[in-house]
């Protein structure tokens, strides 16, 4: 049964507010706050006195820790009105589908699975703060934290239905270097590198990113077509193995 008790998996997705603004990293803190008091207009009074704080553990995207720090509240209060700004980092909607990032991280929402989301700009979205530290290397080799770690995903993957394919994505966009009898190498045939698989998936994300690699020089060719030749391998011996229900996920926890 999907969300909302549609059987079909499809999630009634609400419409997230959309703030006509962009985040500019050469003017980071006042674009920052525009954004900011957009969805949180109280922030705007004379108590307010709001902190950024600049977040390293990213990778390609930009991340603000935005505190209101006003006079009288504790840590823990401040902390609880806390939010996180998320730009997008430059070119990697190649890689990323930011409209399904952003239908998933609102269903995660509504299973109780991920901070409320505030709202979504021109490069990026705003979204409640969870304290917490990032998992080192280091701490997925305790067996109590890679066990707590693989417990919450399996949660996720039980419960969350497939969404369908969002409204602006598509199959078309990729390059193709005239390898036509190849998976993944003709326009359009990108939801189909795993056949009889619903689209997205880990399948054509893969294809998605050996297609964005470059291909000036001989060996940045070569080395496109050894991955390429792998992933056809591991399709062919990995991908129509049985799962969890129907398509590999089930509605409910085990």
């Amino acid at each position: 049964m999907g969300v909302n008790g549609h059987a079909n998996g499809e999630a009634e997705l609400s419409e997230v507010r959309r703030v006509p603004l962009s985040y500019d990293a050469n003017n980071s803190e006042e674009s920052a706050r525009q954004l900011v008091l957009a969805v949180c207009p109280a922030w705007a009074g004379d108590s307010s006195n709001i902190k950024f704080e600049r977040c390293k553990d990213g990778i390609t995207n930009t991340l603000l820790h935005v505190s209101n720090e006003r006079a009288g509240l504790s840590r823990e209060q401040v902390e609880g009105d806390t939010l996180l700004l998320r730009a997008y980092g430059h070119g990697t909607q190649v890689l990323i589908d930011r409209q399904r990032e952003l239908e998933n991280h609102e269903l995660l929402m509504k299973h109780g699975l991920a901070p409320e989301l505030l709202g979504r700009f021109d490069n990026g979205m705003l979204y409640r703060y969870i304290r917490g530290s990032v998992t080192s290397v280091k701490d997925l080799r305790k067996p109590a934290v890679r066990s707590a770690v693989a417990r919450r995903l399996a949660e996720w993957h039980a419960t969350i239905p497939c969404l369908p394919r969002s409204s602006g994505a598509h199959s078309n966009g990729h390059r193709s270097n005239g390898s036509d009898g190849e998976i993944g190498h003709r326009p359009g045939s990108m939801d189909n590198v795993a056949p009889g698989k619903p689209a997205p998936n880990m399948w054509t994300v893969m294809q998605k990113w050996i297609l964005a690699l470059p291909i000036k020089t001989d060996t940045q060719r070569e080395r496109q077509a050894q991955l390429q030749d792998e992933l056809v391998e591991l399709i062919k011996d990995l991908s129509q193995r049985p799962g969890l229900g129907k398509n590999g996920v089930r509605s409910t926890l085990l």
